[in-house]
C-alpha cells in the first residue's frame, strides 16, 4: 500500500503535468503589450554597464511601481536569453507550476487540520489554481510575472508560518517572505493580515472563548506579529526613500464624489468576485472602467451596495460560527483584493479592474477549498444526490477551464491578436485603437491598418495618438491625401498643447513627411525638435542620420547614427539595425524617397 505522502507527491506531479501541458503553447508567444517596454525599448538593458541605476527606481518608466525584485528578475532573463521570448514564457509557466505546488501543499495542511487524510481536494485545488479561466493572462504575458512572483513569495510564507514550529525561526522566515513579496508588487501591502488569519484558523484553539484564544495565539506568535510590522514599516520607509514620496507619481486627484466612489468600489468588488469563482463576465487585455459612470442610478447603486454587504457580513459571520474557513475564503481574498479597489487615493493603473489582479485572492482561496468543503461535509452526507453529482461537476469545471486555457493562449501570443480581439470587444476605446492601428503598421497590414485610420477620421474619433499613429503609417506608405487629413486633424491638438498628444511623434512624423516630400531642411529641424523632447526616439535618430546625410553633414550623421545604433540593443533586432544605418551612411536613400515612389519597405 502507498502512504498518503506518497499518494499525495504522485497526485501532485500529475496536476503539474497537465498544467504544464495544456500552458506549454505559451513557449510559442511572442511580447506583448508592457513586454516592449521592458525587454525592447531600454537600450542599456544589453549593455554592459549602466543598468543597476535603474534597478530600483523608474525601470519601465512605472513612476509607481517600487519592485525591484522582478525589475531583477527581468534583467537577468533578458540577459540571459537575450530578449528571445520563447525561454521567458517558459520562465513564467515554471512560476505557475511553483505556485500550484505551493496551493497543494498549504490545501493538503489546511485539509490535514480538519482532520481529513484525502488528497482529491487538495490536489483539485492545485488544479482550480493551476488552471483558473480567468488567469491565462497571468501565464501568457510575461509582464504579469510581477503577480507570479508576488504570489509565491506570499503563499511560500503562509507554508513556513504553519510549518517552523520555533516562532522566533519562524519569524525571521514570514517577515523575509513578506518583504520579498512586497519587493515583488504593493498587492502584498496587507500580508499581515492573511499570516494572522491563518493562524487563527490554524494556530489557535476554537473551544475557547474569544477573547482567551485571541490572547493565547499573540502570546505564542508575538515575534512573528513584530517582524511582519517591522518589516512592512522598513518597506514603507524604503520605498518612500527611493519614490521620493509613498505613492511615488500616481495620481492624487479624484473628482469623485463619495456616492460615485462607493458605487465603483463596489461594483469592481463585485466584479472580482466573479474572476474568482471563474466566471467569464468579459475575457478581454483591457476594462475601461474609468470611463464608466458611477453613482447616477440610485436603484443598480443600491443593489450593489446592498450585495457587498451582505457578502461581507456572510463572511464575518460564517468565520465567527462554526464554518470559519468558509468565512475566511470571503476575508482573505477581500484582504487580498482591498489594493486593487480604489479606496486609496490615486490610482495606479487606467483602470481599477483586470484579472491578473484577483491572482493571490484565487491562490488563497484555492488553498481554503479543502478546509470550507470539510465544514460542510456534515450537510453534503445527508445531501445524496448533491455529493454524487460533486465529482462530475468538478470534472465538467476542469475540462470547462481546459477548453478556455487553449482557446485564450493564441490570443495572447502576439500584440496584433491582443489588440484585434480587445478592439472586437472594445471597438470605442481610443488606447486600444491606436494600438491596434501601429500593430497592424508595424506587422505589414497596411490595408486594414488604413482602413481603421478612415473609421477613426470618418467617425471623429477623440483619439489624437490613433492619428499620430496613422500619420506614421500615411507617411511610410507614401498616402499623400491620407496624410493631409491626418495632419489638418492633429494640428488643432498641437496648437492647443492637448497633453493627449504625443507631441514629440507628431513632430516626428510631420519630420518624416517633409523628408518624403524633399523638404530635408525643414524635415531635419522637426526630427532634431522631436529629439530634444524625447532623446530615446530611436526611429527618430534613424531617419536624422539619413536627413544629415543628405545635406552633407557627415560628421553629425555618423554621431546620429552612433546614437541610433545604441538606443536600438534589442539583439534579436540589433544586426538589422547596423545593416540599415551602413547603407545610410554609404548614401542610400531609404527614408526620403518620394511619396509618389510608394511605400517604404525597409526598416530597422
Amino acid at each position: 500500500m502507498y502512504s498518503q505522502n506518497s499518494k499525495t507527491i504522485v497526485g501532485l506531479a500529475a496536476v503539474l503535468v497537465l498544467v504544464f501541458l495544456i500552458y506549454l503553447p505559451v513557449r510559442n508567444g511572442g511580447l506583448v503589450w508592457d513586454d516592449f517596454a521592458i525587454f525592447v525599448h531600454r537600450p542599456w538593458l544589453y549593455s554592459t554597464d549602466g543598468w543597476s541605476q535603474f534597478l530600483f527606481h523608474q525601470y519601465s518608466e512605472w513612476r509607481f511601481y517600487f519592485r525591484p525584485l522582478v525589475d531583477m528578475l527581468f534583467i537577468a532573463q533578458a540577459r540571459v536569453f537575450d530578449g528571445v521570448p520563447g525561454p521567458i514564457h517558459l520562465v513564467s509557466l515554471a512560476l505557475q507550476l511553483m505556485n500550484v505546488t505551493l496551493v497543494v501543499l498549504l490545501a493538503r495542511r489546511i485539509y490535514l487540520h480538519q482532520g481529513q487524510d484525502g488528497i482529491l481536494l487538495p490536489l483539485f485545488a492545485g488544479v482550480f489554481y493551476g488552471l483558473h479561466p480567468m488567469l491565462v493572462e497571468t501565464v501568457a504575458w510575461i509582464s504579469c510575472q510581477f503577480d507570479q512572483v508576488q504570489v509565491l513569495f506570499a503563499l511560500l510564507g503562509l507554508l513556513f508560518s504553519l510549518s517552523i514550529p520555533n516562532r522566533w525561526m519562524r519569524a525571521g522566515v514570514v517577515s523575509t517572505c513578506f518583504l520579498f513579496s512586497a519587493l515583488s508588487k504593493e498587492s502584498a501591502v496587507l500580508y499581515p493580515v492573511l499570516v494572522v488569519l491563518f493562524d487563527w484558523l490554524l494556530r489557535s484553539d476554537r473551544n475557547q472563548a474569544l477573547l482567551r484564544r485571541l490572547t493565547k495565539l499573540v502570546r505564542e506568535n508575538w515575534p512573528v506579529y513584530v517582524g511582519l510590522i517591522f518589516t512592512g514599516i522598513a518597506y514603507l520607509v524604503l520605498r518612500t526613500a527611493v519614490m521620493g514620496s509613498l505613492l511615488g507619481a500616481a495620481a492624487q486627484d479624484n473628482q469623485m464624489t463619495t456616492g460615485e466612489l462607493a458605487d465603483e468600489i463596489s461594483f469592481v468588488y463585485l466584479r472580482y468576485w466573479m474572476v474568482i469563482l471563474g466566471i467569464p463576465v468579459e475575457l478581454s487585455p483591457v476594462h475601461p472602467v474609468e470611463t464608466m459612470v458611477f453613482g447616477q442610478d440610485n436603484g443598480v447603486m443600491a443593489a450593489r451596495l446592498l450585495a457587498c454587504l451582505a457578502l461581507c457580513c456572510f463572511g464575518l459571520l460564517a468565520f465567527t460560527r462554526r464554518f470559519a474557513f468558509t468565512g475566511a475564503i470571503v476575508i482573505a481574498a477581500t484582504v487580498y483584493l482591498f489594493p486593487a479597489l480604489g479606496f486609496v487615493v490615486g490610482h495606479f493603473d487606467g483602470s481599477l479592474y483586470h484579472e491578473r489582479y484577483a491572482t493571490g485572492a484565487i491562490a488563497v482561496t484555492a488553498a481554503l477549498i479543502p478546509g470550507a468543503f470539510a465544514e460542510w461535509r456534515p450537510f453534503l452526507v445527508k445531501a445524496n444526490l448533491l455529493r454524487k453529482l460533486l465529482p462530475a461537476l468538478a470534472a465538467l469545471w476542469v475540462a470547462w477551464a481546459i477548453l478556455n486555457v487553449r482557446v485564450t493562449i493564441p490570443l495572447w501570443s502576439n500584440d496584433l491578436m491582443l489588440w484585434r480581439w480587445a478592439s472586437e470587444v472594445h471597438p470605442d476605446s481610443g488606447m486600444v485603437k491606436s494600438n491596434l492601428i501601429h500593430q497592424l503598421t508595424t506587422q505589414g497590414h497596411h490595408v486594414e491598418a488604413e482602413i481603421e485610420v478612415s473609421r477613426v477620421l470618418a467617425t471623429g474619433m477623440d483619439c489624437p495618438r490613433c492619428l499620430v499613429n496613422g500619420m506614421f503609417l500615411a507617411v511610410n506608405q507614401g498616402n499623400v491625401g491620407l496624410a493631409d487629413q491626418l495632419n489638418a486633424r492633429l494640428r488643432p491638438y498641437a496648437d492647443q498643447q492637448d497633453d493627449r498628444l504625443p507631441h514629440a511623434l507628431y513632430l516626428l512624423y510631420d519630420g518624416y513627411l517633409d523628408m518624403r516630400e524633399g523638404e530635408i531642411d525643414s524635415a531635419t529641424m522637426k526630427i532634431q525638435a522631436a529629439l530634444q523632447q524625447d532623446p530615446d526616439l530611436s526611429f527618430g535618430q534613424v531617419i536624422l542620420t539619413e536627413a544629415l546625410v543628405l545635406l552633407g553633414r557627415t560628421a553629425e550623421a555618423s554621431a546620429s547614427a552612433k546614437q541610433a545604433e545604441s538606443l536600438m540593443t534589442y539583439p534579436p533586432t540589433r544586426a538589422r539595425v547596423r545593416e540599415v544605418l551602413e547603407r545610410i551612411l554609404n548614401g542610400e536613400r531609404i527614408y526620403s524617397t518620394a511619396m509618389e515612389e510608394g511605400p517604404v519597405t525597409v526598416h530597422p
